[in-house]
């Protein structure tokens, strides 16, 4: 049985095959002739877009569509949004969108006449759990057995191995629609390990496109007057410009109003500058982690397509003073690793092997001895091989006390602003009643496999009696059975073409789910830390709004926030 390897994109999708030699990028989409020119022959837009009639399209046909688009559903993916709106306010679950874009993949491989029932999926390095367990959750649902999820990085350095097999220590730089991550990776023997990683959860080709948008506002500022018609066009046109201008010196954007806006290079790299500094931090962080310099390193492979610009490649070149592989493709790079890592899960290629490691420490929240409030307590930490299994005691906080509470946390306590997430929480009782003089202690166990679902288990060591055994599979927990209603829809609809009225989620108020989506999908990730505050707060007041006039005063305060950026929705 042949294994594929999907790259699953904020912007675009790929799949690749290891067909028992060599690597084979599938054409699975064909771009408009104005864009065929620019390397997207073999990509799928990731985006799916629905008519009046319900009619789906999916790829380069819904890319171009002016209205019943969903995109960027990657994006969601680290967000609390559980629903996805369109620009006729119109929800659907976050995970239906995914798993019908993931369905899709799958019936277009079908289509080439390669099985795709077994996938490897790449997901970004720094991604938290949330993300990853969507991830695995829609590819499982669109109905592909998902062997691993591996780092986006990994992926590439499998990829540039395999034509560079001499290559030792590996630092890859991958920037696409979304997310940034730099890796270091040491290659052994065709075993790859990852040795630090760092990156920008929330920055990519998508900002860029928004730095091009603010210039033409300076030149057009009727932006905010648009119709969702006429920003999607213009979004598609300056896309497009940003693709030219990697090789081209000037070219000319279509504004509404008929009139070329012509943007040159220099112009376009100049207010992409802080954009270009800011990626280099992570890449800095990774080299002091494990104490290396720039001479040390024996390759650099940038992917993603945001790489494709030359102000970033000149930029990562100078400052670790050696230059890139022209050969690799940015664009499948890691669609290509994907299917290497697949051949070799599914027996396929027996000369080479990798390592997933766990990008944040798992633990849970203890009480401070000193009194000072909570603390986290790691249990497997942050860069352990996986799969992984570890185990620490644990005491209630008074002897007396015959329930805990007990949550899984994820995060990275080391960091110089530690972030930390929850990801499940029960509240359980302990084995036997109080009795003075016991220890009344549980050993509390994680196993986390390459399959990204974490094994939960705690054990009273009085009497070895099991109290808790579940896993968070999901992030939030879902009822399973709604799943695979979900699971059954989707499906049904990449078949049929057609969306069923049962998808559409109804939410408590439309507009409100859209409005909270543009904020924290579209405008509040492009923001200085300065300026999110009162946004956050009235997105909060709509969420939280319990009365009709709550809810009509919060959203009319959400909409005048989000009108100065109007151009970046």
């Amino acid at each position: 049985m042949t294994a594929i390897g999907i790259d699953f994109g904020t912007t675009n999708s790929v799949v690749a095959v290891y067909n028992g030699s060599r690597v084979e990028v599938l054409d699975i989409d064909q771009p408009p002739p104005v864009w065929e020119p620019y390397g997207f022959g073999r990509v799928l837009p990731s985006v799916m877009a629905r008519d009046e009639a319900q009619r789906l399209c999916f790829g380069w046909e819904a890319k171009q569509r002016t209205s019943g688009r969903f995109d960027a559903v990657k994006r969601m993916f680290a967000t609390q949004l559980d629903v996805a709106t369109d620009d006729q306010g119109e929800s659907l679950a976050v995970e239906e969108v995914a798993t019908m874009l993931f369905a899709e993949l799958r019936q277009r491989t079908l289509a080439k006449g390669i099985d795709a029932s077994q996938a490897v999926v790449t997901v970004p390095a720094n991604s938290k759990g949330r993300a990853r367990h969507r991830t695995k959750l829609a590819a499982g649902m669109a109905g592909l057995e998902v062997l691993a999820l591996i780092n986006e990085p990994t992926a590439a350095a499998m990829a540039y191995a395999q034509k560079h097999p001499e290559a030792r220590q590996l630092l890859v730089f991958d920037w696409g629609g979304g997310t940034l991550d730099v890796t270091l990776l040491q290659s052994i023997d065709g075993v790859f390990i990852e040795q630090s990683s760092s990156g920008l959860p929330r920055s990519g080709g998508i900002d860029f496109d928004n730095r091009i948008l603010e210039l033409i506002r300076e030149f057009y500022p009727n932006l905010a007057d648009l119709s969702s018609e006429e920003r999607q066009r213009l979004r598609l046109e300056v896309e497009l410009a940003k693709v030219k201008l990697s090789s081209a010196d000037e070219t000319a954007i279509q504004l509404p109003n008929g009139q070329p806006f012509t943007l040159t290079r220099s112009r376009f790299e100049k207010a992409i500058e802080g954009l270009v500094k800011e990626s280099l931090q992570p890449l800095d962080h990774c080299l002091a982690e494990i104490k290396v310099g720039p001479g040390t390193i024996d390759a650099l492979v940038l992917v993603g397509g945001t790489c494709r610009i030359p102000a970033i490649r000149r930029a990562v070149q100078e400052h670790l003073r050696m230059d890139a592989d022209p050969n690799i493709d940015p664009m499948t790079a890691i669609g290509e690793g994907a299917a290497i890592a697949a051949a070799i899960m599914s027996g396929g290629l027996k000369d080479s092997d990798f390592f997933v490691c766990l990008e944040h420490a798992l633990g849970t929240w203890t009480v401070d001895p000193k009194g000072d409030g909570r603390i986290f307590s790691t249990i497997i930490p942050r860069g352990h091989k996986l799969p992984a299994k570890k185990s620490e005691p644990f005491f209630p906080i008074q002897p007396e006390f015959g329930t805990v509470s007990i949550e899984v946390v994820e995060g990275d306590p080391d960091a110089h602003f530690p972030d930390f997430t929850t990801l499940k929480q029960w509240d359980v009782k302990l084995y036997e009643p109080y009795q003075p003089g016991s220890a009344r202690d549980f050993m509390l166990e994680y196993a986390y496999d390459v399959d990204g679902i974490l094994q939960v288990k705690a054990v009273d060591n009085e009497s070895g009696v099991t109290i808790l055994q579940d896993d968070v599979s999901y992030g939030v927990a879902r009822d399973k059975r709604e799943l695979k209603a979900m699971s059954d829809r989707a499906k049904a609809a990449v078949e049929s073409g057609t969306l069923t009225e049962t998808s559409i989620v109804q939410v408590r108020d439309a507009e409100g789910a859209k409005l909270i989506e543009q904020a924290r999908v579209k405008v509040i990730p492009f923001l200085d830390s300065g300026e999110t505050a009162p946004l956050e707060s009235a997105v909060s007041k709509v969420e939280t709004a319990s009365t009709d006039s709550e809810l009509t005063a919060a959203k009319a305060e959400l909409k005048r926030l989000l009108a100065p950026y109007s151009y970046l929705i």
